[in-house]
């Protein structure tokens, strides 16, 4: 690969945080989408390989570069602003509670909680599944990807929400 076009790529990942799709990189690049999927997928590795400080996710399509989840201390620094704080702590009981109801949720959280769990399913962050007269609810390979951790994980990165 040409490493000139690397460099524009890693470059726009890391300026452009909301993250681009695989066009809009090979857009502004002036490369082909499998060329840049391809140096994409090289940045990962490497990142991984050395254990950088950085990582690169695929949200929605959207790959964006953040900084490694064990480096941050807090939820509040690594939870997007795109999500109000009654959100997450929407999200924090379903993944306290995995295979909680929504009917469950709502008793813990309230009435408004049926926007936050709409909203969730909405962004890929959660499953429910029909369960009687309410929905199970679980957390999505989507919730994982997003927040770079690993199933079992959850419990640690919302634990500040459930004491």
């Amino acid at each position: 690969m040409d490493s000139n076009l690397k460099r524009r790529v890693e470059a726009f990942l890391f300026i452009i945080s909301k993250g681009l799709k695989i066009h809009e990189l090979a857009e502004k690049t002036g490369a082909s989408e499998k060329d840049v999927l391809a140096i994409v997928s090289e940045l990962r590795d490497e990142y991984k390989a050395r254990s950088s400080a950085f990582n690169i996710i695929n949200f929605n399509e959207l790959y964006r570069m953040t900084v490694d989840r064990n480096l941050i201390n807090g939820l509040n620094e690594l939870v997007p602003d795109e999500f109000s704080k009654s959100v997450i702590k929407t999200l924090s009981v379903i993944a306290w509670k995995q295979g909680i109801t929504q009917s469950e949720v709502v008793r813990i959280r309230g009435n408004k909680s049926y926007a936050h769990i709409e909203q969730l399913i909405q962004l890929g962050f959660i499953n429910a599944e029909p369960y009687g007269r309410t929905a199970k609810l679980n957390l999505a390979n989507k919730f994982f990807e997003y927040f770079d951790i690993n199933k079992g994980e959850e419990k640690f990165i919302f634990k500040q929400f459930n004491e």
